[in-house]
């Protein structure tokens, strides 16, 4: 101690300064136990701080460190100890030199973690900045702390949330960063910094692992000081955390803090699923959520998460999983996977029973229960992304309806992709549970459409059928309900039925027709036998809408007549398959004949059932095919199948023409066909072919007095005002033609005369009558001339033959012989002018009796029970046999009146008096 003898206590400052700047603290501890007054150990731990060189080792002087701050025994002798850097200098300057001195402070400006009492855990900190800023030797500061870690529960914090972090960033995980983060950079970060930065690090050749890694080793560590002075300083001072904290008057607690930081993290997971989902799925898969941090083996084993806390830690960590799953808008199969992966991981971690999670079989997945009362109670707000973290959400926050409810929404998502509608999860659980009937039925059309549109890959009818029909319901057995609960089912707003009949449209759309014939008419299903006939029907008539050609043998023609041959046998009473059959046969049958309509447009199979007049069609082809009259069997056959088809044999416009199908189909199939008659017969005289005409009246629309009443075409009973008009209209027919020789004319002028008596006959009111005969006697006018003209070639043809002088060789009549002939003609002549005199006095009898025969006819057809007035049947029930003479009496009277008065009308228009009179 001699040695000390000289020194005062400037000088002894100085000798540590000297001390420290040679790196030779090992004296220090025996210094200040001699001038403990002068070198008290927080000046002592300054001057340390100060001058000890910052690359020196801390092996060398922790052990100082310890003996300073735990008052340990002395290790060496004040012989030992060199004096000779201050032996020589005076008191005056020695004290002159302290004042010069600028320690450091003790306490790092910014360190408000440790205890102003605590003067190494002061050091310590202060020391570590100094090395990381003036060295950047960052694996010195672990050393340093090492022996003094666990004395004090601050630098244990300290020591596991900002250098343990900052040690495997630079150099453990990423060691060929570029740049290595600083301990003040890393301590100036708040809670949503350092959770970006920190997670945000990724190397390129293991990206997706690098996540979990960082969440485990970077990320646990920094929370676990989020109880720091300065982290809640930095926290505040941003207010970016997801929970709200509490008022002043409720201080957050510690448990509030760190929960704030893992929402934190649980907000970020969300957001990175969006960008990079696959590292996300992989983070929920190797990471088991906020206690599964690695800490070195740094950290208090006592101080763990309380059971409490760690388990809302996990909740909300899980539900960050499935708000994960709900905000992916990827619909590939990898993602689904994904999916399958974080709900299952979830059930795990919170120790659900793995039945919550339904799996799907070879075929249709198993049958989903859970209780909805929670989920359906869900607003289209809670599919949003900012609610999906809400604690309140009943989708996300987990629970055994939540993760079934999640797991059955998987199951149909995969289910869709399989049948080739991908969908999100989201939009899947908006159909379930926010959509009405209406929009869920469209949706339903539309995965039905999408498996129709891929008929061309193979698949099992079957089984899609079977998806569909789970998609309703979520059951997976083969009964099924009519009423599910809600949110039970993808569809489950749409009525079984309908499902199944959108069902077999598609079945009958892709000709799966066994399939259709197994499931629906041979066996009890959820459609009646008149829905699976109209069903068929529907898809029968779609195949014939859109077909171009009406041939039955190609294009949809011939697929609506594949479909009516598969399932007609099968509905042998059904009315409209007949119908249809009718109409197809129709449409082949004018396939074959040139047919455009108005405006150029091609005729198609559809113009039929939209025509208001489709046997007007029939018009249009013998228009646009000549010679098509000649056909008249096949037009007949087309009417024919056209009126079988259910359409009207007249307009639909007229009131009269509406009522011949009252009385039965055969009055319709007669209509029909006299109409088609009609039409036939003016397309041939259009043609100038009155010959093909006159021949359709004879052997087609000859009166039933003249054949069996049995013939269609005139039965009697029908009204017909289609007939008369054809016969009438070829009977004034005059041919263009003026090159026919005088015979042809005269039979041509018989014949049209013929047709008009037969039109007098078939009218079938009296109004016609004065212009048909009209028509009548303008042709025996006209015949009576030629024949007059016949009469007048005929007598200079015989006066040519009967001239003696023309006779070769020049023999002829002698001058009496002459004489007598020509009196002869003269007499001749005389007798025909006085035969014109009076025929210009009295009514030709042919003509007269065509009007009365007329009349007579109009007799029958407007009394027809004058003939049978005295049988018994005639009369009415109860009426004697003297009040049914005076009935039919009554009526003799009236149609005498009208009959006489008609013969009357028909003399005056012809301008001619009966014999008689």
């Amino acid at each position: 101690m001699a040695a000390f003898d000289s020194l005062s206590g400037a000088h002894a400052i100085l000798l540590a300064t000297h001390l420290c700047a040679s790196g030779n603290v090992s004296q220090l501890p025996l210094l200040q136990s001699r001038f403990s007054r002068w070198l008290p150990l927080e000046r002592l731990l300054r001057i340390i701080l100060t001058y000890l060189p910052e690359s020196t080792e801390p092996q060398s002087y922790n052990e100082v460190l310890q003996e300073l701050c735990g008052g340990s025994s002395l290790r060496s002798e004040p012989s030992d100890l060199d004096l000779s850097s201050v032996k020589d200098l005076s008191e005056a300057v020695a004290r002159k030199r302290v004042r010069k001195l600028r320690l450091l402070p003790l306490k790092y400006p910014e360190d408000e973690e440790s205890d102003d009492s605590d003067l190494l855990v002061q050091f310590l900190i202060h020391r570590a900045h100094r090395i990381d800023s003036e060295t950047g030797l960052q694996p010195l500061i672990l050393d340093l702390l090492l022996p003094f870690y666990q004395q004090t529960p601050a630098l244990r914090t300290w020591l596991v949330s900002s250098l343990l972090p900052l040690l495997r960033l630079n150099y453990e995980y990423y060691p060929n960063q570029d740049e290595t983060f600083s301990l003040d950079t890393l301590e100036s970060m708040d809670d949503n910094t350092a959770i970006n930065v920190l997670l945000s690090m990724t190397s390129v050749e293991n990206s997706n692992m690098d996540l979990v890694r960082n969440l485990r080793g970077l990320l646990g560590p920094w929370m676990y000081g989020s109880n720091r002075s300065k982290r809640r300083r930095l926290n505040e001072t941003t207010q970016q955390t997801s929970i709200s904290l509490p008022s002043q008057d409720n201080p957050p607690t510690h448990k509030t803090r760190r929960a704030a930081g893992w929402q934190t993290v649980n907000e970020w997971l969300l957001s990175r699923s969006l960008v990079d989902y696959e590292s996300t799925v992989n983070a929920y898969v190797g990471w088991n959520g906020p206690d599964d941090v690695d800490m070195g083996g740094y950290n208090d084993e006592n101080e763990e998460l309380e059971r409490d806390e760690a388990r809302a830690l996990r909740f909300r960590y899980g539900q960050s999983g499935l708000a994960v799953i709900y905000a992916s808008t990827d619909t590939s199969e990898t993602c689904l996977d994904g999916c399958f992966q974080i709900v299952m991981r979830v059930a795990d971690l919170l120790e659900y029973d793995e039945s919550l999670v339904p799996t799907s079989n070879n075929s249709v997945p198993s049958t989903v229960t859970f209780d909805a009362g929670h989920i359906s109670s869900s607003s289209r707000v809670s599919l949003l992304q900012n609610s999906l973290l809400l604690a309140a959400n009943p989708l996300t926050y987990p629970s055994e309806s939540s993760i079934t409810f999640l797991s059955a929404i998987l199951l149909s998502v995969r289910a869709l992709s399989e049948l080739g509608h991908p969908t999100s999860c989201r939009t899947a659980a908006n159909i379930c549970l926010h959509s009405n009937e209406e929009v869920q039925l469209l949706e339903l059309r539309s995965v039905i459409a999408s498996v129709v549109k891929q008929a061309k890959y193979e698949r099992d009818w079957r089984k899609c059928r079977q998806q569909v029909l789970w998609l309703r319901d979520w059951e997976g057995g083969p009964s099924r309900s009519e009423k599910s609960l809600s949110c039970h089912g993808l569809f489950w707003r749409v009525s079984l039925e309908i499902v199944e009949a959108e069902i077999l449209k598609a079945l009958l759309e892709v000709r799966e027709y066994d399939l259709v014939v197994d499931t629906y008419v041979q066996v009890g299903s959820a459609l009646t036998s008149a829905q699976v006939e109209a069903a068929i029907q529907e898809a029968i008539f779609t195949a014939y809408d859109n077909a171009s050609n009406g041939n039955r043998t190609r294009g949809g023609v011939k697929r609506a007549f594949d479909i009516l041959q598969a399932f007609q046998p099968h509905f042998p009473d059904s009315v409209s398959f007949k119908q249809i059959r009718s109409l197809i046969a129709a449409t082949h049958a004018l396939s074959f004949y040139s047919l455009t309509l108005q405006h150029g447009v091609p005729f198609q199979p559809v113009s039929i059932r939209v025509h208001p007049d489709p046997l007007s069609l029939i018009e249009r082809v013998l228009e646009q095919n000549q010679k098509a009259y000649t056909k008249l069997d096949d037009l007949l056959d087309i009417g024919r199948n056209l009126v079988a088809a259910g359409f009207s044999p007249r307009p639909s416009d007229g009131e009269e023409e509406s009522s011949d199908l009252a009385s039965g189909a055969q009055d319709a199939v007669v209509t029909a066909e006299r109409r088609i008659m009609s039409l036939a017969i003016s397309s041939a005289l259009s043609n100038d072919d009155f010959g093909t005409a006159y021949s359709y009246i004879l052997t087609r629309l000859t009166p039933p007095s003249l054949i069996s009443n049995s013939s269609p075409l005139t039965n009697p009973d029908i009204k017909d005002d289609i007939t008369w008009r054809a016969v009438y209209n070829a009977g004034r027919y005059r041919a263009s033609a003026t090159s026919s020789t005088l015979q042809t004319q005269i039979t041509r002028l018989s014949q049209r005369m013929e047709l008009l008596s037969l039109a007098l006959v078939l009218v079938p009111s009296p109004d016609p009558l004065p212009e048909i005969l009209g028509a009548w006697r303008r042709c025996d006018e006209e015949l009576s001339a030629l024949r007059t003209r016949e009469s007048e070639e005929e007598e200079i043809w015989d006066a040519r033959g009967d001239s003696f002088s023309t006779v070769p060789g020049g023999f002829g009549p002698t001058d009496s012989e002459q004489d007598a002939f020509e009196t002869k003609q003269q007499h001749a002549r005389r007798a025909r002018a006085q035969q014109s005199r009076l025929n210009l006095e009295e009514a030709p009898m042919g003509l007269f009796e065509v009007a009365r025969g007329a009349a007579m006819a109009l007799h029958k057809n407007a009394f027809p029970l004058q003939g049978r007035a005295g049988a018994s049947e005639d009369s009415l029930p109860g009426e004697s046999g003297e009040d049914a003479q005076e009935r039919v009496r009554k009526r003799d009277v009236v149609s005498n009146m009208v009959t006489g008065g008609l013969a009357s009308g028909i003399g005056w228009v012809l301008g001619a008096q009966p014999v008689n009179r």
